[in-house]
């Protein structure tokens, strides 16, 4: 199994100082997922979101998502 990717920023200290573990994007390791209590902040790595999150912070523009409909 493949460690999980940061969805959004994962805080580390104190609040507000700027300060984070890992960023949006980034491999976090399994183990310091379940240590810290992280499930919030990570998705899969084979998953759609965990895709997306790595995309992103390499700089790639979401995805535009369409009805099917025209007009």
């Amino acid at each position: 199994m493949s460690d999980p990717i940061a969805t959004s920023d994962i805080p580390f200290g104190d609040p507000g100082r700027g300060v984070f573990a890992f960023r949006k994007g980034q491999t976090v390791p399994a183990q310091l997922v379940e240590e810290h209590g992280w499930q919030d902040y990570v998705s899969g790595a084979g998953t759609k979101t965990g895709q997306q999150a790595q995309a992103e912070a390499a700089g790639a523009q979401p995805a535009a998502t369409t009805t099917g409909k025209k007009g």
